[in-house]
């Protein structure tokens, strides 16, 4: 799949993942250097607060610790709702220049918060983070989505979880104490780079074929678009851009509100299973791209064997992502979403058992690791890139940006809950508060989306919705793929 995608869209390909790239670092970065900077950032804070004459207790520093952590995720949900009034306004290109541009503030605010021992500051630097990473993140899967190929669609959108896993990686690595862990003004300033590169990437770039035809009512800039993305003629681009009209047959342009959203079945449908899908995701990652290190730590796990271990598993997040990448648009969307999202509760019920059988059975810390390389492996093939564009797939061209701001904005809230309370609860329950954490949300998300979910794989986004309306996509089969 890769190599027939570089031969006939080698430029589409290096630009989507450079896009991707820049433009998710931050992200994937801020969510994973404190994993193995962790005590690094905890005797940070713990002297702030002495130096004001009041230490924290151990039960205090969690709590904290989990809040600050979590502050990205608060304005993670509000930048997604940013989204879609401004790149139905101004743009898809808008949307990701402008989230990286805050990202670019909030970088320099965390040095400064470091150079000031000033917690407040960080968590502040954090939270308009997040800010910048939720415009960025949701324009990005409307900006890989439109610009890319139907019978590529699926590989070029996994860009956003490939750049996610690097930029995972990049962040455990120079966390690392005897990398960057130990100087945090340097650890946390990294980020504003890959900002920076993207705004002056982005400034060449045309916006998307389908914004600039439906949106902006340019044909002539639409079938440029089309030109420079897809590497095709002026006939080829028009071909192109003439299947755009199927799309949006019948639909009225007019401003999307929840009450059309949820009167309307498919439109009902796409936010409730790209809800499910995206819940599915991340309900179990960010606390344990979080907090790997500590748990197996916790477990009986040497410190040095903690950390190697975490990095391992980024590494294998890396690798196992572009394989999904490699048969996405062969295997199919539900079957990766499905197949590995059951296996990787499955390594979420091994993990807590062996956990809580450590103190007893030391020998059961390696089946701990074990069961977070699984984790990390399923999670990679299946979980983690499909839900970034599963929403947009089943969403109608004028809904989209919204609707996967509902879908975006409920896994938010689902993460942040997660992510606030593990670390607490873990102190009081161990392993087994996966249960009710991880382990049973994630079994209602998927058996809701084995009842309930269509394929989309090699599908016209009309003819998926024409499916969620409760017709059939079969009489369209023989359409053309070519439709962006």
């Amino acid at each position: 799949m890769w190599r027939a995608a570089l031969a006939d869209h080698k430029k589409l390909m290096l630009l989507s993942g450079t896009v991707a790239f820049l433009a998710m670092f931050q992200m994937g970065y801020s969510a994973s250097y404190p994993n193995t900077s962790f005590h690094a950032f905890k005797a940070f804070i713990n002297n702030s607060y002495v130096e004001r004459g009041r230490p924290l207790t151990e039960e205090e520093f969690n709590w904290l610790w989990a809040l600050i952590l979590n502050t990205d995720l608060i304005a993670f949900l509000i930048g997604s709702w940013l989204c879609p009034p401004m790149v139905e306004k101004f743009g898809r290109k808008t949307g990701l220049l402008g989230g990286n541009l805050i990202k670019l503030i909030a970088g320099s605010l965390m040095i400064i918060s470091i150079k000031c021992h000033s917690t407040e500051l960080l968590a502040a630097g954090r939270m308009i983070s997040g800010l910048g990473d939720g415009l960025a993140a949701s324009s990005l899967t409307l900006f890989l989505q439109e610009t890319s190929p139907t019978n590529i669609r699926g590989l070029v959108s996994g860009f956003q979880e490939l750049s996610i896993s690097f930029a995972t990686l990049i962040g455990v690595l120079f966390g690392l104490p005897y990398v960057f862990g130990s100087s945090l003004a340097t650890l946390v300033g990294l980020s504003a780079v890959p900002n920076a590169a993207l705004i002056f990437i982005l400034m060449f770039c045309p916006d998307t074929p389908k914004y600039l035809y439906v949106e902006k009512k340019d044909k002539l800039g639409a079938i440029a678009a089309v030109t420079f993305y897809h590497g095709v003629d002026r006939d080829e681009a028009i071909d192109v851009i003439s299947e755009l009209d199927k799309e949006h047959e019948g639909e009225q342009h007019c401003r999307t509100t929840f009450r059309e959203v949820f009167s309307s079945r498919h439109l009902r449908k796409a936010v409730l299973l790209g809800s499910a899908a995206c819940i599915f995701q991340i309900v179990a990652n960010i606390p344990i791209t979080f907090y790997s290190t500590e748990f197996l730590r916790r477990a009986g796990v040497s410190a040095w064997g903690a950390e190697m271990a975490s990095l391992g598993m980024m590494v294998l997040n890396c690798v196992a992502t572009l394989l999904s990448m490699n048969f996405v648009d062969k295997c199919g969307r539900r079957h990766l979403l499905l197949g590995f999202g059951f296996l990787n509760i499955v390594a979420l019920v091994m993990y807590s058992i062996f956990a809580e059988l450590s103190s007893q059975m030391p020998w059961t810390k390696y089946g701990c690791i074990t069961a977070l390389f699984a984790f990390s492996f399923t999670y990679s093939v299946g979980l983690g890139p499909v839900p970034w564009y599963l929403t947009a797939e089943l969403s109608p061209q004028m809904h989209r940006s919204f609707i996967q701001s509902i879908a975006i904005s409920s896994s938010t809230v689902a993460g942040m809950t997660t992510g606030l309370l593990t670390l607490p609860l873990y102190g009081y329950m161990n392993a087994t508060s996966f249960f009710p954490l991880f382990i049973v949300p994630s079994l209602l998300c998927l058996i809701y989306l084995y009842r309930q979910l269509p394929e989309t794989k090699n599908k016209e986004i009309y003819e998926i919705v024409r499916e969620l309306r409760g017709g059939s996509s079969d009489s369209d089969s023989c359409l053309g793929v070519n439709m962006l």
